[in-house]
């Protein structure tokens, strides 16, 4: 080992940062790069271990012929080599003290160069000549090349390798042989002398290349950890064994205790045996029966869409599938993704007992802007339970809480946000990748995306096909041509779905192999033994008094009422109505925009009164948004909704008599469905409210009003595939007098669904088949890594629209110096001129909430007046918090041209 603590001893990889440009004091720490070369080769090899799923190691070695042992060693030396580039001149010359040192031992600093190259991109560049000077074939080694100069997250683009480097960047004489040093530790550090030459011609798939590339980034993540490999100075004696061994504790530092293990019995109990061990279902129904004999039957990864009705245990079926598929396909993880993170936090309990219920032993994350607030996920967090600890369940990871992360524990429960930033031509999404790729990804509630989160979601399937990922996708039912696009997305070619009446349904696609090819579509149908006859009635609203009247009589003997309005403030106006007829106790208002602790109460008081053990106040009305439509296990006696589009119309039903209930007034025996927010027209479709037409467009609620005339009852689940088929669809709906306007309708609906498309596009990876290598990876410029995924920036490129301001907001209080939280039950000042303790840390967190996005004044405004408090900004919880404050004496705010007030029974006004 003493060849490398020569010259290449001194060159450093991590110092004290501070240090940067000025004099570092004595004895400040600092790390070799022969060191950190060690540490990344042995980070790499512990990845292919211990953390990648068997599919994911096939995957990297295929262009191996399948050998194991050398597309491990590869990772490893990847890994290693990654900071080649900071063996040059001007990187070693950014630390003073180092500097010193260098030009002290005969390595000359030139600064005279201006300006700093990324190290990354160095290091791609000496490693492509190094390798072609070894006779490489020039396509395996600008691969090679690509991994290293995209380890910050950053792939350089198309003729990259055409870029001059002057010489002092690049380093001549005697820096030539120091890189020559740092190269052959890497190789030595990883193992692969006995494998480089089964590599020179050899390239992966580009899917295989973005996956590698992410487990590179990581490793080096881990090695430059300082709790897993403290610095050491100079190179010390023995440190390749040293380093081998630190390693180990990998996991601890992580807070990953174990990958997901799945049941390797799970095949072959049945369906019974499993749907009774692991949710207590004794008699499994005819669908989840055969989503499961699907999973035990399929050769290979594949797409498995299930279509089936509101309440027939699709969550169910999903986590079964996974669980099957995972154990015959070699996967080791799970990705839940939902449409908000209501659902996400309801869900993320359920698996959590699933997984108790398997006796696993892994780390679990739930991912949302707000995960950190919800009550399993901050216990879990919070636990003591140590990562050597077997045995002990499920566990959290403060490290996984980390930017980029969150894919990568074992389980994951999140919103679709984070599905689908890992289709975002931004910043370490191969680490994003690299968290997918080892996992069964289930999505539910799919029919409910618009046509630019569409786009992005094919985007990602058709990754995800090329990687060989399983993926489960679940819907009430979907139109047949959304349908064919996703199943087309993922097999990654065209092919034809049978648009089969069958419902319920299952759609089976196998991924693509090598070659792009693949079996055709198998569609299965499944029985329902569920029958629920729904009476319709259609209910013209001059205004909120009508709805008010009929909710009354609905509910005249007792009986639980859901009510969905379309907008926030419509939500608002009709409670307030509710409240005066029916008194205060017996009206709830859910929305978007209570504070997080005050929308927790709320959604845990929504399961706990109207779930599958619910208490069932009665009378009692519960007003909401969208955020009550989907995916919620709750049950109520009777529906009344705002006009919305049929598919959406049905999930807003499978709210209903979801549950048995023997108190259920006789009134509301049959389920009942009251479709309002509309007024007849004269020889024209109706007329909706502006905030209606602003989220789903006038096409989808004509065709939908259209079908629903003189319409009585509707039959479920038979009539849901006919209806939403008719409504999608180009047939004919509706009077001869609504023609000419559904026909302007129509065409501008396709010109902004096309418009949508086409913004998805331009902010999304450029599709598998399309790309040769890394370098093509991005269609233009990649998208700025400067934010977290929570940040409003890149919400608004997720779910198109205009970025929402989050604010934590508080009340003034008695002096400059206090507020007074928000929300319900919260009543200890909060100081503004100190740091709050742990405790009214969490409370300030909990008044968070987002203002409505609709008002770029309002949004300018509320930027301008909000502030951080200069005591708050040493704290990692509150530094980038922006507090608003409202007046104390409980007046309206007044900001860009509107008023806003708060209190935890309406939520958020702005008016």
């Amino acid at each position: 080992m003493s060849e490398f603590s020569g010259l290449a001893g001194l060159l450093w990889a991590k110092t004290w940062r501070k240090g940067w440009g000025r004099e570092a004091p004595p004895g400040a720490p600092w790390h070799s790069l022969i060191a950190h070369v060690w540490d990344s080769g042995h980070a790499g090899g512990w990845l292919w271990d211990h953390l990648l799923a068997q599919r994911v190691r096939g995957l990297l070695a295929a262009d191996l012929d399948g050998r194991e042992e050398s597309a491990r060693a590869r990772l490893s030396w990847l890994a290693a080599e990654h900071d080649l580039g900071k063996a040059t001149p001007p990187f070693a010359g950014l630390d003073v003290q180092r500097r010193a040192e260098l030009v002290a031992a005969g390595l000359a600093v030139d600064l005279s160069v201006k300006g700093v190259l990324p190290h990354g991109w160095l290091s791609g560049r000496l490693i492509f000549q190094v390798l072609c000077d070894e006779g490489w074939d020039g396509e395996a080694a600008e691969f090679v090349a690509l991994t290293l100069a995209g380890h910050h997250g950053v792939f350089p683009g198309v003729g990259w390798l055409d870029e001059g480097i002057k010489p002092k960047r690049r380093g001549t004489g005697v820096w030539k042989r120091v890189q020559a040093a740092v190269h052959d530790a890497a190789v030595l550090g990883s193992g692969a002398a006995p494998h480089l030459g089964a590599w020179d011609k050899s390239v992966p798939s580009v899917p295989a290349q973005l996956v590698q590339a992410g487990a590179v980034t990581l490793a080096d993540w881990l090695a430059s950890n300082e709790h897993l490999f403290p610095y050491e100075g100079r190179l010390p004696e023995g440190y390749l064994e040293t380093s081998a061994s630190r390693v180990g504790r990998a996991g601890e530092v992580m807070g990953v205790r174990a990958v997901w293990t799945p049941e390797q019995d799970s095949a072959r109990m049945g369906a019974q045996a499993l749907y009774r061990s692991r949710f207590g279902i004794k008699t499994p129904r005819a669908a989840q029966e055969v989503v499961y004999d699907l999973a035990c039957s399929v050769g290979g990864p594949g797409l498995m869409v299930i279509e089936a009705p509101m309440g027939e245990g699709k969550t169910e079926a999903a986590l079964a599938a996974a669980e099957v598929l995972a154990a015959r396909l070699g996967a080791n993880g799970v990705f839940f993704g939902l449409p908000t993170q209501a659902t996400a936090n309801q869900i993320f309990g359920r698996v959590l007992k699933w997984l108790k219920l398997q006796g696993a032993d892994t780390t679990v994350a739930l991912a949302h802007g707000k995960a950190a607030r919800q009550e399993d996920y901050r216990a879990l967090l919070h636990a003591t339970v140590g990562v050597d600890e077997c045995g002990a369940g499920a566990v959290a990871s403060k490290w996984i809480l980390g930017r980029y992360r969150s894919l990568l524990a074992p389980v994951v429960v999140a919103t679709v946000d984070q599905l689908l930033l890992a289709g975002l031509a931004s910043r370490y999404v191969s680490v994003r990748m690299l968290g997918l790729a080892g996992k069964i990804v289930v999505l539910d509630e799919v029919h409910a995306y618009d046509a630019y989160m569409s786009g992005l979601l094919q985007g990602v399937l058709a990754w995800l096909g090329a990687c060989g990922v399983p993926v489960v996708l679940l819907s009430a039912t979907l139109p047949a041509q959304q349908r064919t696009q996703l199943v087309q997305a993922y097999a990654g070619r065209q092919v034809e779905v049978e648009d089969s009446a069958a419902y319920p349904r299952l759609t089976w696609v196998e991924a693509p192999d090598l070659a792009g090819d693949g079996a055709l579509p198998r569609v299965l149908a499944a029985e329902s033994d569920r029958g629920l006859p729904v009476k319709v009635e259609m209910l013209p609203e001059p205004n909120v008094i009508t709805v008010v009247d009929r909710a009354k009589e609905l509910l005249a003997g007792g009986g639980c009422l859901l009510v969905i309005r379309n907008t926030v403030a419509r939500a608002q106006e009709l409670a307030g109505q509710l409240r005066e007829a029916l008194g205060e106790d017996a009206v709830t208002l859910m929305h978007a925009r209570f504070t997080v602790a005050d929308r927790r109460r709320l959604e845990t008081d929504l399961v706990t009164d109207f779930g599958p053990e619910g208490t069932r106040p009665m009378p009692h009305v519960v007003v909401a948004t969208q955020v009550a439509e989907q995916s919620l296990d709750v049950s109520f006696d009777a529906l009344i909704t705002d006009l919305c589009p049929i598919d959406l119309l049905f999930q807003r039903i499978g709210r209903m008599h979801r549950h048995p209930a023997s108190d259920r007034p006789q009134l509301l025996n049959q389920a009942r469905v009251v479709v309002t927010g509309y007024q007849p027209a004269l020889d024209a479709p109706p007329e909706t409210p502006g905030g209606s037409r602003t989220v789903y467009g006038d096409h989808l609620l004509w065709r939908t009003a259209a079908v629903l005339l003189d319409r009585t009852v509707l039959e479920l689940p038979a009539a849901i595939p006919d209806l939403v088929n008719r409504v999608y669809g180009t047939g004919t709906l509706g009077p001869n007098s609504w023609q000419a306007r559904l026909a302007v309708a129509v065409q501008e609906d396709e010109a902004k669904r096309e418009r949508m498309k086409d913004q998805a596009n331009q902010v999304a990876l450029r599709n598998p088949r399309e790309v040769e290598s890394l370098a093509e990876l991005h269609r233009d410029a990649p998208l700025s890594g400067d934010d977290d995924e929570n940040t409003p920036q890149v919400q608004a490129l997720v779910r198109l629209g205009k970025p929402s301001l989050e604010v934590i907001l508080l009340r003034a209080g008695a002096s400059e110096d206090m507020a007074v939280p928000v929300s319900q039950g919260a009543d200890a000042p909060v100081p503004l001129d100190q740091l709050p303790d742990a405790e009214g840390v969490e409370v300030v967190l909990d008044q968070a909430i987002r203002l409505p996005s609709w008002s770029e004044k309002l949004t300018a405004a509320a930027q301008e007046a909000a502030f951080t408090p200069e005591a708050w900004k040493v704290s990692a919880w509150l530094s980038s918090v922006r507090v608003l404050l409202l007046p104390a004496d409980g007046q309206p705010l007044r900001l860009g041209g509107l008023c806003l007030t708060y209190c935890p029974q309406d939520g958020l006004t702005a008016v």
